[in-house]
């Protein structure tokens, strides 16, 4: 079948060849900027190729996602233009494999699907893989929950049963998943629990967790030992910063007291790779721990009591349901008036 190239620019490559499509497009949950990051991780680290480009003329609203532009000495540079791209990339072992990455489109949705299924069946996808971050009560001194859900159960690891069933908004991660598992390829997603006190701000155990399971799922050879290491740095921070704070650090001590009660079976073992030696570790972590200035954000050290203390009545259940809303849309843009609720006063 040949691929609808009308939502691409010209250059697609379809002549490349991989197995396995991993994919994070950001806009919607993504708690610890878990998938993002590891998704960021990957490109800057690993060798990589463009093979396809889309349109954000007929893709992106950019008043949601704006551009980019430095601005040093009275003069405007740099102009970073928000895309949805296809790369290849090469794992440690050679082994191709594609990511799909960029801003959630915020049109021509079926449109879309459609044609990254088309790029995928011409490629020779067989497998593809979302991953993402989720809000959790999980305390940050504990192995990071990864859960995982898919076209084939069958080839999901063994982890508690669903009670229940729940109807949640797609966003876009979602909606591949779905529709490329009806078309028959192997689909999978795979979430990790941040704590929810941490979910603003860069996580990289999140991501150093996710990366476990795609290596666990895909067989792909990829730098975990990177991700691991700034794991490493970034929960050292975090116990430094709750010491300093008794409230929180009650908090973490009850959520760690209801996660060892509960016994999770959906930590996912893998076997952790080698961290990287003491010169390795300066010179590979410096690109990543850029990204870790949200961290402060993220942790809100001035707030982390007043925060806690919000939350502590919360009932601290393992799936805390926490609202998230799109923090890359435009602050001056009137809210739209709500559809379908029956509570709405007609004019």
């Amino acid at each position: 079948m040949t691929p609808d190239y009308s939502l691409l620019l010209p250059g697609t490559n379809s002549k490349v060849r991989a197995t396995v499509l991993l994919h994070h497009l950001h806009g919607a949950m993504d708690a610890g900027h878990a998938g993002r990051g590891l998704i960021e991780h990957l490109v800057d680290t690993l060798p990589v190729k463009t093979v396809a480009t889309f349109n954000s003329d007929l893709l992106i609203d950019f008043r949601s996602h704006r551009p980019w532009l430095r601005f040093e000495d009275w003069h405007f540079s740099d102009l970073e233009m928000p895309e949805i791209k296809l790369d290849l990339l090469s794992d440690d072992n050679d082994t191709n494999f594609l990511v799909l990455h960029g801003p959630e489109p915020d049109a021509r949705w079926n449109a879309f699907v459609q044609t990254v299924l088309d790029l995928a069946r011409t490629m020779g996808v067989k497998q593809i893989v979302g991953v993402a971050g989720m809000p959790a009560g999980v305390p940050h001194t504990r192995p990071t929950p990864v859960h995982m859900h898919g076209s084939n159960p069958k080839s999901l690891p063994q982890q508690p049963r669903m009670q229940g069933e729940m109807t949640i908004p797609a966003g876009m991660d979602q909606l591949l998943e779905y529709a490329l598992g009806e078309a028959g390829f192997d689909s999978l997603g795979i979430i990790a629990a941040v704590p929810y006190y941490l979910a603003e701000g860069d996580y990289p155990p999140a991501a150093a967790a996710i990366m476990q399971a795609v290596v666990s799922q895909t067989g792909l050879a990829l730098p975990v030992g990177d991700v691991e290491a700034a794991a490493t740095v970034t929960l050292g921070q975090i116990n430094q910063m709750v010491d300093q704070a008794s409230e929180a650090k009650v908090i973490v001590e009850m959520l760690e007291k209801n996660f060892d009660e509960a016994k999770p079976d959906a930590i996912i073992e893998t076997k952790p790779e080698p961290l990287p030696t003491a010169d390795e570790l300066g010179a590979r972590l410096e690109e990543f721990l850029e990204r870790s200035d949200r961290l402060s954000r993220g942790l809100q050290l001035k707030n982390l009591d007043r925060d806690f203390e919000k939350n502590s009545n919360s009932g601290l259940s393992s799936l805390r349901e926490t609202p998230y809303e799109r923090r890359d849309i435009d602050p001056m843009r009137p809210k739209r008036r709500p559809r379908h609720r029956k509570d709405v006063e007609e004019d």
